[in-house]
């Protein structure tokens, strides 16, 4: 069988909660609550196979969609969980509006310069009454006339156990070391049912492409929620480029020994269809070839950053760290909703400000740096009145438990903080902004004194860079040195330890006393580093591999 060829060099990586003492601040006053309504509404072992589907498991009120992308000849396809847009309920109609978030900002420009098709997961329902209405090709319109956005629909309960349970219950706490109470546990007989959705949710996502019936100049697929899907589409398309990037980061043999070898079989071997793995830095590539080297009878050539397979078809695996597109964040932060946000924040900040952005998530690790401040304000009273720390919570996956969870104890903390200084600070020193409000995060970020990043594990943490790019005044990060972004941050930054309370209150005064001539130097070396790798180039390295056009 013939495969694509894509030659392997060693990689070089150039560069209902308490509303009480909490005071919640979002850009309109309202109660803490969950508002973000949920989009998540045959178990079996092994690998998945593909079933005769169309792309809606049924007739088809999503051909039109297809018939477009057939007609269009797409270059590229990108296949992920999300698509590049987002729907929201106005009061009368849906509406579109651009996605937030990482993958979506570096992945659009694409279609701005080559024709791409966009494959996404959407659940019955309601995502599927958008695809009916004609939404997802109105939105492709709004982005670019050349990007294509191809729904595929899963049932209600297949979506809520690919998603809900497995990618983000146990594979992302996996991957980011939540592990035990409050994070992924044990995997009992639903769990396992569990997992042979998220297979047939792979399965019905490469049926629905290869009922497009055109071969792809490549494939652009991301993340761990389709961990399966390269090895599926390498059997339909052996000779096209194909391309896995994962986004978190990639555990290494111990941590993939908590899940059954089955399971790890399969994301392994699924990951290994693509000509390209990509991940987010050197550590994450040693970790997926250790990982290869002891669960899998394959050649690993750590020299080369390269898997050879018994077939001889050879993977090269990659470290691509995520980065942002500065122009576009300097376009953004000169418009007027910004320059309304700054105005509304000018009224929460102390004389030293503090802020964190973002999800409300375990892996963020909130509580710990909300204990922190605690102990900062504790050691440092003299701060007290004239530090405010703004934490920007996005409300995030408030469909699943362990995460409503851990937002109550969060919010607990925060009360008990504000309870403790209140008096002492002349208000609450925490203040809260739960919302999802993009303009609202950079104007914070163009006017603080540290920004605190203190998550158990990222795969990047794109705040750091976005800060990096659009701050006016020279503050100081602080960031786990488990972050991905801490490598590239090591010179500027302060890491800290995660759990480590103490260290993490000593890293905010030492930033809070900092010399300016010394906050501008790190803040300029940092912001230098960002400039020179741009999501531009993490995109172009990736076709580069591929032997694609860039742009």
């Amino acid at each position: 069988m013939g495969a694509a060829t894509v030659t392997c060099v060693p990689a070089t990586v150039t560069s209902a909660s308490r509303q009480r003492h909490v005071s919640v601040t979002p850009s309109r006053q309202r109660h803490v609550s969950v508002t973000q309504a949920s989009r998540e509404r045959h178990a079996a072992e092994g690998r998945p196979r593909l079933r005769r589907v169309n792309a809606t498991g049924a007739a088809g009120p999503f051909s039109a969609n297809v018939k477009a992308l057939t007609a269009a000849r797409a270059g590229i396809v990108i296949v992920a969980n999300r698509g590049p847009n987002d729907f929201v309920w106005d009061g009368n109609a849906w509406v579109t509006r651009t996605a937030t978030g990482g993958l979506v900002s570096m992945l659009t420009p694409l279609a701005r310069q080559s024709s791409v098709a966009w494959f996404c997961c959407v659940s019955e329902p309601p995502d599927a009454q958008q695809a009916r209405q004609g939404l997802f090709t109105t939105a492709a319109d709004q982005t670019d006339p050349r990007l294509h956005i191809v729904p595929v629909p899963l049932p209600a309960e297949t979506y809520h156990a690919y998603y809900g349970q497995i990618s983000n219950e146990v594979l992302w706490m996996l991957q980011h070391h939540v592990i035990g109470r409050g994070g992924f546990e044990y995997l009992d007989k639903a769990r396992h049912q569990a997992w042979g959705r998220y297979l047939e949710a792979n399965a019905r996502m490469a049926q629905a492409i290869a009922r497009d019936g055109r071969r792809p100049r490549a494939f652009l697929i991301q993340d761990y929620h389709l961990y399966p899907l390269p090895g599926l589409l390498r059997g339909l398309y052996p000779d096209t480029p194909i391309l896995h990037f994962t986004h978190i980061p990639f555990p290494d043999p111990p941590v993939m020994r908590l899940i059954p070898d089955p399971w790890r079989q399969t994301i392994l071997r699924g990951m290994l269809g693509a000509s390209v793995v990509g991940l987010q830095t050197p550590m994450d590539v040693r970790s997926f070839l250790a990982c290869c080297d002891e669960f899998l009878d394959v050649a690993v050539d750590a020299s080369q950053d390269a898997v050879r397979l018994p077939d001889g078809r050879q993977i090269c695996v990659r470290a691509y760290p995520a980065s942002v597109d500065p122009l576009a964040l300097r376009r953004t932060v000169r418009t007027p909703e910004v320059a309304a946000a700054q105005q509304r924040l000018d009224r929460e900040r102390g004389d030293l400000t503090i802020i964190r952005v973002d999800r409300l998530d375990p892996s963020k690790n909130q509580q710990v740096g909300f204990l922190a401040f605690a102990r900062l304000l504790e050691m440092r009273p003299d701060l007290c009145g004239r530090v405010r720390f703004l934490a920007f919570l996005v409300p995030s996956r408030t469909d699943l438990g362990v995460y409503r969870n851990y937002r109550d104890a969060v919010y607990g903390t925060i009360e008990d903080i504000n309870q403790r200084y209140g008096d002492a600070c002349g208000g609450p020193p925490v203040r809260v902004f739960y919302t999802n409000d993009r303009e609202q995060a950079l104007a914070a970020m163009q006017r603080c004194h540290v920004l605190l990043i203190n998550s158990l594990q990222d795969g990047m943490n794109l705040v750091a860079k976005e800060w990096a790019v659009v701050a006016e005044e020279p503050g100081v990060l602080v960031v786990s040195e488990t972050a991905g972004v801490a490598a590239e941050a090591a010179d500027s930054a302060l890491l800290i330890s995660p759990l480590d309370v103490e260290g993490t209150a000593r890293a905010m005064a030492e930033a809070l006393d900092m010399p300016l001539a010394e906050r501008s130097a790190r803040h300029r070396r940092f912001q230098g580093r960002v400039k020179q790798w741009s999501a531009r180039d993490w995109l172009n390295a990736q076709l580069a591999d591929l032997h694609v056009r860039q742009l």
